[in-house]
């Protein structure tokens, strides 16, 4: 059998494997945590950004208020040309670009190449308080009864107007 020597040699070879056993865990753990972090860390930053643009957006709508200021009634309408005239005035507290306006009547998009836009005051930008001519030319009149026309700014808030023509 062994002797007492060999014996206390063969536990110390035993206690050096479970050492570097042990040791090569511990590095396998340490390489497994750190990409774990570093995918985690791309979604983290992921979401931060898109939490960011979500509340820039969400604040931006806030602060935007279109109101339709026509007559429902009276909608100015030139049969020669056959284009609608609405007015929007910029009731909100931030400057909007006329150029990104979207408009629907009854629920159709009118093709941009189909709507003239202008702040009345002759600016570039419709500043709160100004108000937008829209001029919306039409393939046809529109028919006799109701209507409603929808006027989106560029960062989705909209104002709208439900008006009756009588031609």
């Amino acid at each position: 059998m062994f002797s007492t020597g060999q014996f206390s040699k063969f536990f110390a070879d035993r206690a050096g494997e479970t050492a570097i056993t042990h040791m090569i865990f511990f590095i396998a753990a340490v390489i497994i945590a750190m990409g774990v972090v570093a995918v985690l860390s791309v979604n983290v930053q992921s979401l931060t950004g898109a939490t960011y643009v979500g509340n820039k957006v969400l604040s931006d709508q806030i602060r935007t208020d279109i109101t339709i200021i026509n007559d429902p009634e009276i909608v100015p309408y030139n049969s020669y040309e056959k284009r609608y005239t609405f007015y929007a005035k910029n009731t909100g507290v931030s400057e909007l670009n006329t150029e990104f306006i979207t408009i629907l009547v009854d629920g159709m998009l009118i093709e941009p190449s189909d709507v003239q836009s202008s702040v009345m005051d002759g600016d570039v930008v419709w500043r709160p308080g100004d108000v937008l001519v829209v001029n919306v030319t039409m393939s046809s009149a529109l028919s006799h009864g109701d209507h409603r026309v929808q006027i989106t700014a560029e960062n989705g808030k909209s104002g709208s107007m439900s008006f009756i023509t009588r031609t």
